[in-house]
């Protein structure tokens, strides 16, 4: 009987062993030029989608720039107003909407020059009362965004905010935008989920469109008003918008009833612009908050993406 012979074994071994080697390079060679070629893929269209995207804006800004040329009063039958559906663009799609972020109070007007506005503060306070909210938080907001340390009668200061874990200190300037709530003594997520739709963070001073805002908007910066005047205003405004608060007044079955009215107006200088795109397999969403400005190109306050 022979033997096997021990060379030939080990020859035959280090043989496998070179193939099982040589098969697992190849396979993480081309594993690796898979993930190389994924990453230059997503990073592909991730620029298709960041162009998508600026055309959308640009688009936007244009709306809004031939509107302020051609319009001198601003409401929701305008074509800026319009919604885009779903557009097909080569591989993708895009779809988006413009609203308008005057046509909600602005919560910065409640401290105009580092002080509290007092007439601004009782328009935000009847605000929270019509939604059933804490009439208090208009005083934790004012002394948020106000430059003074004094705390207002069921207001909160540094002295409270430093008391917290993690301590902080207040604002002392206007919010960036409505998420900055959740900053300040007593507005919880939900609670500011439910304010959301009736309030903007405007980096100035502005007045409540008239021709955009709700019922309980409206509401609040017209106390003289009973709730039945006000959806009378919002069905007359429906048909035929006010071209300007002097407008509202003539069209009133009761004129004196305007009497103490908030800020109003019927232009607009702020729109939240929301866009959808889509490359292959990469999507995103942005949302911007633009300012239209008179004779010249609408700019942008901030961006942020989803």
């Amino acid at each position: 009987m022979k033997h096997a012979n021990p060379e030939r074994g080990a020859a035959l071994i280090m043989a496998l062993l070179a193939m099982a080697l040589a098969s697992t390079l190849a396979t993480m060679l081309l594993w690796r030029q898979d993930v190389w070629l994924r990453q230059v893929e997503a990073q592909r269209d991730l620029a298709q989608i960041r162009l998508i995207t600026t055309a959308g804006l640009d688009w936007a800004r244009a709306v809004l720039a031939f509107d302020a040329r051609t319009s001198s009063f601003d409401y929701a039958g305008e074509p800026w107003a319009t919604r885009v559906p779903a557009t097909k663009v080569e591989e993708g799609e895009i779809s988006g909407a413009i609203s308008d972020e005057s046509g909600k109070w602005n919560l910065n007007n409640i401290v105009r020059n580092g002080r509290v506005s007092v007439a601004d503060f009782e328009v935000f306070r009847r605000l929270l009362a019509s939604l059933r909210l804490p009439e208090n938080l208009a005083s934790t907001l004012a002394d948020w965004i106000d430059t003074d340390s004094e705390p207002l009668p069921d207001g909160a200061e540094d002295s409270y905010y430093l008391g917290l874990s993690p301590p902080y200190r207040t604002a002392g300037q206007p919010l960036n935008e409505v998420d900055g709530l959740l900053h300040v003594r007593g507005f919880t997520p939900e609670l500011v989920e439910q304010l959301r739709p009736y309030v903007s963070a405007l980096p100035r001073y502005n007045p409540v469109n008239l021709n955009t805002a709700s019922a309980i908007v409206l509401s609040a910066l017209l106390p003289s008003m009973s709730v039945s005047e006000v959806q009378q205003i919002v069905a007359t405004r429906d048909r035929i918008p006010f071209r300007n608060v002097a407008d509202l007044q003539l069209r009133l079955p009761r004129p004196e009833a305007a009497a103490g009215a908030g800020p109003l107006d019927t232009r607009s200088s702020y729109f939240t612009v929301r866009v959808n795109a889509r490359y292959r397999r990469a999507s995103t969403v942005t949302e911007v908050l633009m300012e239209r400005q008179p004779n010249d190109w609408p700019r942008i306050v901030w961006q942020k993406f989803e």
